[in-house]
């Protein structure tokens, strides 16, 4: 592959093995595989949406992007570099080309500290800079997400959370990055606030030709603002491509259910149950395709044949043995 060809980010066969705390002397303790073979690429200037509940992978996926932890196997490479293998002071540098903003904008940033300082703390890890040249460089990066020079001396507590998710913006730009993992960014805001952040994402983007991956489970804030999506399911991508693709066509049961639960989306002991059988299925050595319990359409062979992620569009990848008759089906007709 050539230079002008490279994906920004190459992620290739991803695992993840997490150990669980023993439930017993006599017995190994149980493993759960929070991943299970994910690959996808960013290219320059592009967003990928990941979407799926609790349980699903999307923010261990997160945290092996951003080389905060190492995967039990697989390759993450940006710009054409290995995360993983390069030496501890190279991964260091690296990071001024990839940073990241986190879900709580009241738990992200420190109370103690000046807005300023907060801004520049990824850039004073990076490099010596003097004072001057740093408030100069903070004051335009709060300027750029719509903050004032005079937000400079505050602290948190003083701003609502829609501007302190715009100071970890700022802190994220900081360093001038091609890419920002951005781990349900608008989650914890009101809605008509959410609007605000992910306008000024998009807007950003266009500026510096931002590239994004947008953990979420929020399918509209990720059908606004990316240009493919992949949905995981068990630590694996049951379904990848563009926004209109998935949600106007759907190829995967578990795509379906996530879409016809949007309006009907509510708390409560069903989630978690939901969510134990979730990690349960993960720690199994099942065999078949593992959405099979939930799937409606399930046969025998899925219960005895695990699918791959195969083309059932242009550019639309899909892990179902019933992908064409999803696709088929009105969208009523599917629910997990």
């Amino acid at each position: 592959m050539t230079a002008a060809l490279q994906p920004l980010l190459d992620v290739k066969d991803l695992m993840q093995r997490y150990t669980l705390p023993r439930e017993s002397l006599f017995r190994p303790p149980a493993q759960v595989l929070a991943l299970n073979g994910v690959s996808v690429q960013v290219e320059a200037g592009k967003s990928l949406g990941v979407v799926g509940e609790s349980g699903s992978g999307k923010s261990t996926f997160a945290r092996l992007v951003m080389a905060l932890e190492r995967p039990t196997s697989g390759q993450v490479a940006l710009l054409g570099r290995d995360l993983n293998r390069i030496p501890a002071d190279e991964l260091r540098r690296a990071r001024r080309d990839f940073q990241m903003v986190f879900q709580d904008p009241y738990g992200s940033l420190d109370p103690r500290q000046t807005i300023a300082r907060i801004v520049a703390e990824p850039l004073t890890v990076l490099e010596e800079t003097d004072r001057s040249t740093l408030r100069a460089r903070v004051s335009a990066v709060l300027r750029q997400v719509g903050l004032r020079d005079a937000d400079m001396d505050k602290y948190p507590h003083e701003f609502s959370g829609g501007q302190r998710q715009r100071i970890a913006i700022a802190r994220a730009l900081i360093t001038q990055p091609k890419l920002i993992v951005a781990d349900e960014p608008v989650s914890a805001l009101d809605v008509s606030v959410q609007a605000q952040v992910l306008n000024l994402m998009q807007d950003l983007q266009e500026q510096f030709g931002l590239s994004y991956i947008l953990i979420s489970h929020d399918l509209a804030v990720v059908d606004y603002l990316c240009d493919e999506v992949a949905v995981m399911y068990l630590g694996r991508i049951v379904e990848q491509g563009r926004p209109e693709d998935l949600f106007e066509r759907c190829a995967h049961p578990y795509t379906r259910a996530l879409l016809d639960a949007v309006p009907r989306a509510r708390a409560g002991e069903g989630r978690r149950r939901r969510g134990a059988q979730a990690i349960a299925s993960q720690s199994a050595a099942a065999t078949g395709c593992p959405y099979v319990s939930r799937c409606p359409l399930a046969d025998q062979h899925c219960r005895e044949a695990e699918p791959r992620l195969r083309r059932v569009g242009a550019a639309h990848l899909a892990a179902c043995h019933k992908a064409e008759a999803v696709m088929a089906l009105p969208q009523a007709a599917v629910e997990g």
